[in-house]
């Protein structure tokens, strides 16, 4: 064939339009008798090709994308980007390095609370065994006579007890 320039397969129409193959078999089964389809014969069987005009009519927005990719960065814009990326590492180690900074006031204002709550902890204890140390002395001595305490009153009979006589 003389045209088969302007005519793709469905693998490469595909391709150009970013479609699955199936998507593109569906396209030319229902255009098939139309000049925009033509059939090879080959060994293995028909090969169906599609023209490449008319899959620019059926899917132009995927087919316009192609020519519109961006030219090359221009070598400033990226050095301008280097130097941006550069500044921002920058900024990140800066803010690094102040968190390393605010942990180590962190520990050391922490170090000193724990120090306080010790300290604070012995006092009580020595307190506490100081109280103990008083009380052991108000003890009597194994020989000594027991502290005798005075006998509590009896108790006075209850309203059953009184009514009853028991």
């Amino acid at each position: 064939m003389d045209n088969t320039a302007t005519f793709l397969t469905i693998k490469q129409a595909a391709q150009q339009v970013n479609k699955s193959e199936q998507t593109i078999r569906r396209l030319v089964k229902q255009h098939a008798k139309t000049s925009h389809i033509q059939v090879e014969q080959t060994p293995k069987g028909n090969t169906y090709l599609i023209s490449q005009t008319f899959l620019a009519q059926q899917y132009p927005s995927q087919t316009e994308l192609l020519p519109m990719l961006p030219e090359p960065v221009q070598v400033p814009q990226v050095a301008e980007l280097q130097r941006q990326l550069e500044e921002r590492d920058q900024t990140i180690q800066q803010l690094q390095h102040r968190l390393l900074e605010q942990n180590d006031v962190l520990n050391a204002l922490t170090s000193q609370m724990n120090s306080q709550r010790i300290g604070r902890i012995e006092e009580l204890l020595l307190s506490q065994n100081e109280q103990l140390g008083e009380l052991q002395k108000r003890l009597p001595e194994p020989g000594e006579a027991p502290l005798v305490l005075p006998a509590p009153e009896p108790a006075k009979p209850g309203f059953w007890q009184r009514l009853l006589g028991k």
